[in-house]
């Protein structure tokens, strides 16, 4: 197979303070997240009011193009800097900045820039500059461990292991795949193509723990494991690699619930989703590695101190 892009290893604060608040507004992702509604409650605490109400009704969605902005910006080392290079910068040059990569861009781009700015600066005096330093080392000591594993493993080999089971297929229009990790939105992996790239933020879900949990990854493993239709996707995926409407074929269910199946056993790193130049998901594959690491969770988790 031809490994035709190349991985890219990126790390900042201002990646996991933008993914922090894009998980605190979507209700609907969150009800996926290791965090949880838990943390949204207690993280409300911590808002002044106006501003909890001001984003119970927000619907940003410019999450991905900020992305590619933090990726370009020579200011990144603190929110705050990040914050101040934005506001300072005039809509063209967004627009100048976003063109090579985006096909759809809005007009209103300073509009965007101010409100996205505003959010963020707030965010970030109350919730985000108040994390746990431990979470933030942590992710950067992931990105550290990320570029030494790129110098022995394939660009899709390298992509699958940070993702947990993400198989991005190296189509000719694709150069480079841009891997971040994060936090919040764990243990769901934020994957975007653009013109020629793609960014995968990544999860990291122990992060800020003095040591790896193996329960946090052996519970969801589990949980799919006790499914009677669950188990018998992975024996479909066993014997072949399957799109969705093939699968449906297999288990006789409806499309929405073989989709939520199959979204599970992705999240739980049991099948990987490979994807072809877009987000939508080409077709389902075994990833055998779990069949090998349940047994060393197992023994992990039983004689592990509680």
């Amino acid at each position: 197979m031809n490994n035709s892009y190349s991985i890219k290893i990126e790390w900042s604060v201002v990646y996991e303070c933008i993914i922090s608040l894009y998980a605190f507004i979507h209700e609907k992702e969150r009800k996926h997240l290791q965090l949880g509604n838990a943390w949204m409650e207690e993280t409300k605490k911590q808002l002044p009011d106006a501003f909890a109400d001001e984003l119970a009704d927000e619907r940003w969605e410019v999450l991905h193009r900020l992305v590619l902005l933090v990726a370009q910006s020579p200011q990144k080392k603190s929110v705050d800097d990040f914050l101040g290079w934005l506001g300072s910068i005039p809509p063209g040059e967004i627009y100048e900045r976003l063109a090579p990569w985006v096909d759809t861009i809005p007009l209103n781009l300073g509009e965007l820039r101010d409100h996205s700015v505003s959010l963020l600066a707030r965010w970030n005096e109350h919730y985000f500059s108040k994390l746990a330093p431990a979470i933030l080392a942590s992710l950067e000591r992931s990105a550290a461990e990320m570029a030494k594993q790129a110098q022995n493993m394939s660009p899709i080999e390298l992509v699958d292991h940070a993702s947990n089971g993400l198989w991005i297929e190296p189509v000719p229009e694709l150069r480079e795949v841009v891997l971040i990790p994060q936090y919040h939105c764990a243990p769901t992996s934020v994957l975007d193509f653009y013109r020629g790239l793609a960014t995968c933020l990544y999860p990291v879900k122990d992060a800020g723990q003095a040591q790896s949990q193996p329960l946090t990854e052996l519970l969801p493993l589990t949980q799919c494991l006790a499914d009677e239709k669950r188990l018998h996707i992975l024996r479909c995926l066993a014997e072949k690699n399957c799109t969705l409407g093939e699968l449906q074929q297999q288990v006789s269910l409806a499309k929405s619930t073989v989709h939520h199946h199959v979204t599970a056993l992705r999240r739980a790193g049991l099948i990987r989703a490979h994807y072809a130049g877009s987000t939508t998901v080409s077709s389902y594959s075994l990833r055998e590695s779990f069949v090998d690491r349940l047994p060393v969770l197992l023994r992990s988790f039983l004689h592990s101190r509680k």
